[in-house]
């Protein structure tokens, strides 16, 4: 079992946040709206908070920044949002406690690139038309999130191929609502392969 510990007590986060909104080695835009979306009850929890942050990243204006709050640095999102053209940075308030700022940055006049996408990407491809992710050792739920970040950006014909160290039972259903079909294969004993590719 995982245990997470608790953030510090809302006075402590309230201070911490003053001391954000004044550090002026931020570089997100100052000026733009902020979109707050809190997912550490849903990590917490251990609920699948992946499909609440792409949804209100869909949602996102050109001229908005989501503020996005984890128990963790939530490393996986930076390449696929990069891919879609978004920056980002982080900060750690405490352990357990993260924020993350994500935005347009040609849209917002900021300066700031995106990060580079080979910097925080999971994955890895081969020629024969796979992407190759390796999810040993990590730490529910960051598999899952992985997977699901690396399957946001998976090219019509290409196939993902998942190493675990389990077979990911949670991850199933969320296949079938994202339009993807898997195969396991459990023949090896010190690894279970996954292969995810586009049903439709």
């Amino acid at each position: 079992m995982t245990h997470f510990r608790l953030p510090p007590p809302a006075t402590a986060r309230d201070k911490a946040r003053d001391v954000l909104a004044r550090d002026e080695t931020l570089t997100h835009p100052a000026s733009a709206r902020v979109v707050e979306l809190d997912v550490r009850e849903d990590l917490r929890s251990g609920r699948e908070p992946f499909s609440r942050i792409m949804g209100t990243v869909s949602e996102l204006r050109d001229d908005e920044v989501l503020h996005l709050r984890a128990i963790f640095e939530p490393v996986p999102l930076f390449a696929a949002l990069g891919k879609r053209g978004f920056a980002h940075e982080s900060r750690s308030h405490a352990a357990g406690d993260w924020s993350v700022w994500f935005w347009r940055p040609a849209a917002a006049g900021s300066t700031a690139a995106a990060t580079p996408e080979a910097a925080a990407a999971p994955t890895s491809d081969t020629g024969d038309g796979m992407t190759w992710l390796d999810v040993r050792g990590l730490e529910p739920p960051e598999p899952l999130m992985r997977t699901l970040a690396a399957l946001e950006t998976l090219p019509a014909g290409r196939v993902l191929m998942q190493v675990n160290s389990r077979v990911p039972q949670l991850l199933f259903p969320m296949l079938v609502e994202r339009g993807f079909a898997c195969d396991v294969d459990e023949s090896q004993p010190d690894r279970v392969l996954v292969r995810i590719w586009h049903a439709r």
